[in-house]
């Protein structure tokens, strides 16, 4: 199958999305972000540096418009993919993470790593109309499309928190044996993959499932060092993950939590997406400001290219 459509990737250090031709990696566009003020504490340790912080980006269903959560900046940028230019900056909360969308809904629901909450904004009116509170340094978020609910990764707690998303209203907690970072919901919404840091410093990371319905661990797998980035791959039974200090690619079994391959990449990688067709996967690596292109039937680097300073986030479009 060709290779179509474009990657973006949100530059933290940079201020900036830049936007590649998937195949070739040549540069399409660039988008410059500016502070607008959001924040609530006029306090900027990057006064030199960055000031707006792109990280987590979420494409519209109709793949017409982004969503980005900037850290610096508290705010949640709306871009217009068509005219390439920010429509609209709102204040998101303290230190936006990561986005989730119930698009039926019209709500995004934002994570907020310093307030230990999820905002909750209406898209029409693009205005935050309530908080729900988490458990302590919410990151990674996914919405069961199966249950309509939330899973908030509570970073520095051994807890995941479960939000109604219809209600908007804190419904439960699970339990688990470490801090989790990432977690993702595979296709039936029965099983809950989740990236778990032991307490222990010594001990390695695991991935472990959840079943849903009962909240038990079904299955468990150690990882690396610092696994940050989770990824399902459905048509191929795949789970990914990317260790920011092994500089490594873990291609797992998901049908039996098995470790199939590691492949070598740049340092730090921290953010991964798969391209049109699933043949491709694209990671960033932060450290030394690269893209790499991973064929994931070879397990070989395909093709590389320098980015613009820090990239945190990649989504491939189309």
């Amino acid at each position: 199958m060709e290779e179509r459509g474009i990657v973006l990737v949100a530059n933290m250090g940079a201020d900036s999305i830049t936007a590649y031709e998937s195949r070739t990696y040549d540069e399409v566009f660039r988008i410059c972000l500016k502070p607008e003020a959001t924040k609530l504490m006029n306090v900027n340790h990057f006064a030199r540096g960055p000031m707006v912080g792109p990280g987590h980006i979420y494409c519209s269903a109709g793949g017409e418009q982004l969503l980005v959560a900037n850290l610096y900046d508290d705010s949640l940028s709306i871009i217009d993919l068509c005219s390439r230019a920010v429509i609209n900056t709102i204040f998101a909360g303290s230190r936006p993470n990561r986005i989730e969308v119930f698009e039926q809904a019209g709500k995004a629901f934002v994570t907020n790593y310093d307030s230990d909450s999820v905002s909750v904004i209406d898209l029409r009116m693009q205005q935050i109309i309530g908080q729900i509170p988490t458990g302590i340094m919410p990151q990674s978020i996914v919405l069961n499309r199966g249950n309509n609910c939330l899973y908030i990764a509570n970073t520095g707690s051994d807890w995941v928190t479960v939000i109604d998303a219809l209600a908007m209203d804190k419904q439960s907690c699970l339990k688990v044996d470490g801090y989790p970072v990432d977690l993702l919901c595979d296709g039936t919404g029965r099983k809950l993959y989740t990236i778990i840091q032991s307490h222990e410093s010594r001990e390695r990371s695991c991935l472990v499932e959840y079943d849903i319905e009962t909240g038990k661990k079904s299955a468990c797998m150690r990882l690396g060092t610092m696994p940050v980035n989770l990824l399902l791959d459905q048509e191929r039974d795949r789970l990914y993950v990317v260790d920011a200090v092994d500089d490594s690619l873990t291609v797992i079994d998901s049908t039996g939590l098995k470790a199939l391959d590691i492949i070598g990449l740049g340092k730090m990688p921290v953010s991964q997406s798969l391209g049109y067709g699933g043949k491709y996967l694209h990671v960033v690596c932060m450290m030394e400001n690269r893209l790499y292109k991973v064929d994931v039937d070879t397990g070989l680097v395909v093709k590389t290219v320098i980015t613009d300073t820090e990239p945190a986030w990649i989504l491939a479009v189309g």
